[in-house]
């Protein structure tokens, strides 16, 4: 799991080249989003999301089934039992991930990228495709949920 706070959070992530250029270029255009969203006037350097939520980027090896230490029980199923915001499937280059948003607060959330090759859970992966089909529809017809 790797979590991103600061924009020098994503140039650690494409200098490690953990993951490919397109996602972490991705992941460069969400947190500026984020900047804009949260009316952020200062350089990219000064704005943190520390008290706003953060970035979550799940990998191989993580239970998506317990995310307690964000804040998603084991007894709840983690991001499985969690009730999201919204789900949208991202497609680039030939690659493809999930960006879950949760909502914990009024003023507090988490935004979950999820490689396609991480979820290796059955279960999760329809529960991913269902979600984001639904937000994809709703989304369409400008209905709210």
């Amino acid at each position: 799991m790797r979590t991103i706070k600061t924009i020098q959070d994503v140039r650690l992530l494409r200098q490690a080249r953990v993951f490919s250029y397109a996602f972490t270029s991705y992941l460069k255009e969400e947190f500026s989003g984020l900047k804009e969203a949260f009316d952020f006037d200062g350089l990219d350097e000064d704005f943190t999301l520390d008290m706003y939520g953060f970035m979550v980027v799940l990998e191989k090896g993580d239970n998506l089934r317990d995310l307690s230490v964000v804040g998603l029980e084991r007894k709840r199923e983690g991001l499985l039992g969690s009730l999201p915001e919204f789900v949208e499937k991202v497609e680039r280059n030939g690659e493809c991930w999930y960006k879950v948003v949760v909502i914990y607060t009024n003023e507090y959330g988490m935004v979950f990228y999820l490689p396609l090759e991480v979820v290796t859970d059955d279960e999760m992966k329809t529960w991913l495709e269902e979600q984001a089909e639904r937000d994809a529809i709703f989304q369409g017809t400008g209905e709210g949920r």
